[in-house]
């Protein structure tokens, strides 16, 4: 068995295991992608920060950042993903659109939206039924 590398996030302290950031990039780049050949999502662009675990997702004018955080409560460990708005000024809002906690394989065990509970983040179409569900949340709780 070999061992895994863990890094420290600056705040906590938490480990952020290697597998479980990995999955949080390959999300993020298949995420990116969602809008090809999607006429829904047509328009959609992806900002990363390179300094942290977070992208934000831009579509038709609101803006939802996607944060990876570690649950320091889970054996094994999980990544949790929150789903944020954002105003057009790049400000960070206090609500959460959504949550959902994923394990070393990529399958959402646990979210705020019942319909994502055991899609795969490190499939094509489960990262692009993940931002639809939440830019589609996002506009209609701005509506």
């Amino acid at each position: 068995m070999k061992k895994v590398s863990r890094k420290k996030t600056g705040d906590s302290g938490t480990v952020i295991s290697p597998v479980l950031r990995g999955l949080f990039r390959s999300f993020a780049k298949l995420a990116e992608r969602a809008a090809e050949n999607r006429p829904l999502l047509r328009g959609l662009r992806i900002a990363y920060d390179p300094g942290a675990e977070r992208f934000v997702v831009a579509h038709a004018g609101s803006y939802v950042e996607f944060v990876l955080a570690i649950p320091g409560d889970c054996v094994p460990p999980l990544g949790e993903i929150e789903c944020r708005p954002m105003s057009t000024a790049g400000a960070t809002e206090e609500s959460t659109i959504a949550r959902f906690r994923f394990n070393e394989a990529g399958i959402i065990t646990e979210s705020t939206v019942p319909e994502l509970a055991g899609q795969n983040i490190d499939v094509d179409a489960a990262a692009w039924s993940v931002v639809a569900a939440v830019c589609w949340l996002n506009m209609h709780a701005r509506a």
